[in-house]
């Protein structure tokens, strides 16, 4: 295929190169002319944005910036990729895949990215143009190497299987991959439970590191290293990801309070226990109010 990469960053660039390395025909494309200059020293195709068509292109994968504030994620850099494209769209007889790749919240694809497509090309998404969302996997220092290694790919399309899905299926038909289909939100939620686990993850990691220091300089790089057998959580990836409400049982109810208070005792940090355990409660809460209303409405029917 002949594919246009529109955003020629870390995710970009790798997502290109391991487009090439299928076989197809990649021309990438960014607004920076020292940018392209270096694409172009590494003998790649690179245009600036103000050359850009989409005629004889039948896919563009768009990985510009999604960066944050302290007011939340910035969304203008899709929002002029998408008045480019769609001004693009108009110009084409075309009927391109387009494909997102930025980190968005749920709901960007389909109620803004979609319809601004639609506003500035005149033209129907799923009739004169496909949109799908393919969130990426790539860590920042070795991109171009995880995209060869590709092991998942997820489409999030306008439905589960639609043409969208179809397209990008065939993009990527040369590497061996789990495929999961789902629809734009569900994709996009699935990329912030993928970010924000590993961030989570490391923070629990790095305030239990902090506490083991300060009781007394404790191993706790050789202690992690045995967690990570020992624990379920950690040697089974399924474990706490199926919903079967609060955690419970003998341990973990009693061993959390139990460091709650030893930690508040001794001055050692516990925001992320203490955050466990609050969302916990939530959970049991939610449960309890569950299940007042269904015996609620189970003695309605019985008195009726």
């Amino acid at each position: 295929m002949s594919v246009l990469i529109l955003g020629s960053g870390v995710v970009g660039h790798a997502t290109g190169l391991g487009l090439r390395h299928l076989g197809h025909a990649v021309t990438f494309v960014d607004i920076d002319d020292g940018r392209i200059a270096e694409l172009r020293a590494d003998g790649l195709h690179a245009i600036h944005a103000d050359e850009m068509s989409l005629d004889g292109y039948e896919a563009v994968f768009v990985a510009v910036p999604t960066p944050s504030t302290e007011d939340g994620i910035v969304l203008r850099y899709l929002d002029a990729a998408c008045e480019m494209l769609g001004n693009r769209l108009a110009e084409t007889t075309e009927r391109p895949l387009i494909v997102f790749r930025s980190t968005m919240p749920p709901g960007t694809t389909r109620e803004r990215l979609v319809p601004a497509l639609e506003d500035y090309s005149g033209k129907v998404a799923g009739e004169d143009f496909l949109v799908a969302y393919n969130p990426e996997y790539l860590r920042a220092y070795n991109a171009a190497a995880d995209f060869l290694a590709f092991r998942v790919l997820t489409i999030g399309a306008a439905e589960a299987g639609d043409a969208a899905c179809e397209a990008l299926r065939r993009v990527f038909v040369g590497f061996r991959a789990e495929v999961n289909e789902y629809t734009y939100e569900e994709a996009e939620f699935q990329k912030y439970v993928h970010n924000l686990y590993n961030a989570l993850k490391i923070s629990f990691f790095n305030e239990m590191r902090i506490a083991g220091k300060q009781l007394g300089d404790l191993d706790v790089e050789s202690i992690f290293a045995l967690t990570s057998r020992t624990a379920e959580g950690l040697w089974n990836p399924m474990y706490g990801t199926v919903d079967k409400g609060a955690f419970g049982g003998a341990c973990l109810p009693k061993d959390t309070a139990a460091w709650l208070a030893y930690a508040t005792e001794h001055g050692l940090p516990a925001q992320m226990m203490q955050a466990a355990s609050d969302v916990n409660d939530v959970v049991l809460d939610t449960a309890a109010d569950a299940a007042t209303v269904a015996s609620a409405s189970e003695s309605v029917q019985v008195a009726a």
